[in-house]
């Protein structure tokens, strides 16, 4: 899964309480791994329809569009 824009594999969610807190990712290898040091009990649900950031560009959907 790459970021339709630029190709990057790094992205970031937004927790739905608080704006600034941010939950980094990587799809590598085609699956979503969470960065190591988050809580995963603190991780918000991500549903193909979870609003995402790429973490290099501008480009912000849904995780159902970067899905193969």
């Amino acid at each position: 899964m790459r970021c339709p824009l630029c190709r990057y594999q790094r992205f970031y969610l937004k927790d739905p309480d608080d704006a600034y807190e941010t939950y980094g990712f990587s799809c590598d290898s085609g699956d979503i791994c969470f960065d190591p040091d988050l809580d995963e009990s603190e991780i918000p649900e991500l549903t193909d329809e979870t609003h995402i950031y790429c973490d290099n560009c501008a480009w912000n959907g849904t995780l159902n569009q970067i899905k193969p």
